[in-house]
């Protein structure tokens, strides 16, 4: 078990940010965040693309896995900070 910690990473879709740490013990499944906020899910999506600018969205609904990114790396870096502001500070746990 670890504090959520996300980190922040290129590819040619754009930013991407996640906690990759321990991805076979779920460290990078996505309701993490929401479950930590006390969001739901469809507020979640909705605090990424309002407050971050989260782009391209995609669920898969066969494997639960929903995917985004960012253009911009201010976009992507403000939410790994948000994120793992917000794990240190409520101590949440994975």
């Amino acid at each position: 078990m670890h504090i959520l910690k996300f980190t922040e990473w290129e590819s040619p879709s754009g930013w991407h940010s996640n906690d990759t740490s321990d991805l076979a013990n779920g460290s990078g499944n996505w309701w993490n965040v929401p479950r930590m906020l006390n969001l739901e899910l469809t507020d979640y999506i909705i605090l990424l693309k309002n407050k971050f600018n989260a782009i391209n969205f995609h669920y898969d609904i066969a494997h639960n896995v929903l995917l985004w990114n960012w253009q911009s790396y201010t976009d992507c870096h403000n939410f790994t900070l948000y994120v793992n502001n917000e794990a240190r500070k409520r101590k949440f746990f994975i």
